[in-house]
């Protein structure tokens, strides 16, 4: 129960990183700001990783139990698979993230070049981040006491589809700009 818990406080740090880190980028990706984020982004990095591991820790234990007494429910359990899957798939594709945003040489950082492969990476951890963070916002405030669900998870919900929204943007934009170029 512990480990949930605490899982619940990082969850809302990665998340308190993640809405800042999106806002400055897009702002970057629109060629209407210039902050590095980089700072922020590793905090995250980190974040997520403690996540991603108490992740793993909590989903053996289940499907322990789900071998344990031979019934998984897999049907009545895709809302935790969505989470799963698509966790992992963010763990996938921030490496991408983290390769289309910084390249070394030997001149020091660069910006590669952002091509229609990049631009799909993005726009996948985009969709990817919205599914496991809006399957994830009721758990979440559950675990934080929250009571009145319904309208907090819908505003957060609202805000972070607004937000993906513009991320997504970004990177067209960002991608219109470089074969402009």
């Amino acid at each position: 129960m512990m480990m949930r818990k605490i899982n619940a406080v990082l969850s809302g740090g990665i998340l308190i990183l993640f809405v800042i880190h999106v806002v400055l980028g897009t702002f970057n990706l629109f060629g209407i700001g210039s902050v590095t984020t980089k700072e922020i982004a590793w905090a995250a990095v980190l974040l997520i990783v403690i996540h991603t591991i108490i992740g793993i820790i909590l989903t053996a234990q289940s499907v322990r139990v789900w071998r344990k007494t031979g019934v998984s429910y897999f049907k009545e359990n895709r809302l935790f698979w969505a989470r799963r899957i698509s966790g992992f798939l963010i763990m996938v594709l921030i490496f991408f993230h983290i390769t289309a945003f910084s390249t070394t040489n030997d001149h020091g950082l660069r910006l590669p070049l952002f091509d229609e492969f990049r631009l799909i990476t993005q726009i996948l951890l985009v969709a990817a981040i919205a599914v496991h963070v809006i399957t994830n916002v009721k758990p979440m405030l559950i675990s934080f006491g929250i009571k009145k669900l319904r309208p907090k998870a819908g505003d957060i919900i609202f805000w972070l589809s607004v937000l993906m929204l513009a991320a997504a943007a970004g990177f067209i934009v960002y991608y219109i700009r470089w074969i402009a170029v």
